[in-house]
């Protein structure tokens, strides 16, 4: 292509050279935000077993530091990367995890000595709300038998733990909480997306061209069949089929024999034909 717009070839060209006025830093910062939060709903998904190609409703994020504005025409990519119908940001994770404060026997035992045990005590009885106060930078003391000492970092571990039914991961004061919660819906939109995957496997296994179009049969139980009513002309589109065909279990037809196929837990049988 190179040669053909230019009448030299690529490998003889020259490097591009850098030009720093060309550079975008508000949008080199967002992506860099975007990839964290990217990183960090992955690692949502697996934390709640929940497949990359199964929609979810939303997603809560926390960006420290960015700018909402700037993270704007990003968030459709964010979205997509993730398979979630909406994308949502909080200004803090205040409301997404709660803390609770594990103690550092160790360094708690320079201070308190033999009261070490209650001072352990009381820091477990410390709420979220003092806690969160502490990790923004209040100070925290700790009395057990009749001495009183200031906390410092190291005395304590805060333990992060998800609140609601979100599943949360955090990075650097970056928070992804995700909505595992799959509703019928969104189940039908993902068997839809399972089935669109096995057919364009089938496709490749039959040697057909890319370009080629098909008729696709389908059967199944009804939570199959509901996701073909459903999502049958986005499935044809992707899959490139003519027709979509519904056959009930040995129901006759012109298609091929139907394998069965597990499509994320749930028995399918697929057949595709060259279409006319």
């Amino acid at each position: 292509m190179h040669r053909a717009l230019t009448g030299t070839s690529v490998h003889l060209a020259p490097f591009v050279r850098e030009r720093p006025a060309d550079r975008d830093p508000a949008l080199e910062r967002a992506m860099a935000g975007v990839r964290v939060l990217a990183k960090l709903g992955r690692a949502a998904r697996e934390a709640a077993g929940v497949k990359v190609r199964q929609p979810l409703s939303r997603l809560v994020c926390v960006a420290p530091d960015a700018d909402e504005a700037e993270l704007a025409p990003l968030v459709p990519l964010l979205a997509t990367e993730l398979n979630v119908k909406r994308v949502e940001f909080a200004r803090t994770g205040d409301a997404l995890v709660t803390l609770e404060a594990k103690p550092n026997f160790r360094t708690l035992g320079k201070k308190f000595g033999k009261q070490t045990p209650l001072a352990a005590q009381a820091i477990g009885a410390f709420t979220a709300e003092e806690l969160r106060a502490f990790v923004h930078g209040a100070p925290l003391a700790v009395t057990a038998g009749g001495e009183s000492h200031q906390l410092d970092a190291d005395d304590v571990t805060i333990v992060r733990r998800a609140s609601g039914a979100l599943v949360v991961e955090e990075e650097a004061g970056f928070f992804a909480a995700l909505d595992p919660v799959v509703t019928p819906e969104l189940r039908r939109e993902g068997l839809a997306r399972e089935l669109v995957s096995r057919v364009q496997r089938g496709r490749k296994e039959t040697g057909l061209a890319v370009s080629d179009r098909i008729v696709l049969y389908v059967g199944g139980d009804a939570d199959v069949r509901a996701a073909v009513e459903t999502h049958g002309a986005w499935i044809a589109g992707e899959v490139l089929a003519t027709r979509v065909v519904w056959r009930e279990d040995g129901e006759a037809g012109d298609q091929a024999t139907m394998p069965t196929v597990e499509v994320d837990g749930i028995a399918a049988r697929i057949a595709i034909t060259k279409a006319e």
